[in-house]
């Protein structure tokens, strides 16, 4: 980490869970480390309980489905920290609503702009001050092991909600999409996709997606094993490219 230590990264979804854990490891690897989201005030306590760590949280209130939040947020990381170096785009919804539910549009928009449109902007305004740093810098995206199967419901039980593997498969392709921009325009900015199965504590274990039998009694990482993987991809040699991470608790079944 000796390579990242004193660089500024950004996290979105750092309220609880992967994005707690994700912004907990950089910070005690040195890293100054913007924490994004819509309760700043718990992202206030984790910063609290990190005094001491080689690196720092700042606690930055954002909702990434608002353009004028993001900008709003990243001047005031530009003009405080000089700008951004690495982006982990972790903030995401989850519905109880299935697709065939009516007077659902109002949800699978919400869905849409939250996984997908948000982590868009976020992404391409933090490029535009990757480019200003002179620092070749690292897009991670979290994405989900439902962004690469669909898995079949357990027969008399509630399927997953399709709308959330729907917006995991396009975060899949956006990656892929966004790596070939990246390289069109010869910059040197990696992009990573990180895919676990469940996670202790994640929207899908947390949203009331439980009732779900499938998904209630399956085995699930914890959030510190896919900060652990984010260290990993991040940390290789600048001529290496982690591309994908698929990770999965021992005994999961998707």
């Amino acid at each position: 980490m000796e390579r990242l230590a004193g660089r500024v990264a950004v996290v979105t979804g750092a309220a609880s869970g992967i994005g707690a854990a994700i912004c907990t490891i950089l910070v005690k690897h040195g890293m100054i480390v913007c924490g994004l989201a819509r309760r700043k005030d718990k992202v206030e306590a984790l910063r609290l309980s990190l005094f001491g760590a080689e690196g720092q949280l700042n606690a930055v209130e954002c909702d990434i489905t608002k353009d004028e939040d993001v900008k709003r947020a990243y001047q005031w990381i530009e003009k405080t920290l000089g700008g951004i170096d690495l982006l982990i785009n972790n903030a995401g919804v989850v519905s109880s609503c299935m697709l065939l539910d009516d007077n659902n549009t109002r949800e699978l928009r919400s869905m849409l702009e939250a996984n997908l449109i948000g982590l868009c902007i976020c992404t391409r305004d933090a490029i535009k001050l990757m480019r200003q740093r002179g620092f070749d810098g690292h897009i991670v995206n979290i994405n989900s092991i439902f962004g690469h199967k669909v898995s079949q419901a357990v027969p008399g039980t509630k399927p997953i909600n399709g709308m959330y593997p729907t917006c995991k498969f396009a975060l899949t392709a956006l990656t892929e999409c966004l790596r070939q921009e990246v390289a069109y325009v010869e910059m040197g900015i990696k992009v990573s996709n990180i895919s676990p199965g469940l996670v202790e504590n994640d929207i899908l274990t947390t949203s009331g997606s439980d009732e779900n039998e499938l998904v209630k009694y399956m085995p699930r990482l914890k959030p510190d094993d896919v900060a652990q993987a984010v260290v990993f991809a991040i940390t290789m040699p600048q001529n290496v490219l982690i591309q994908d991470i698929i990770m999965k608790p021992m005994g999961e079944f998707l």
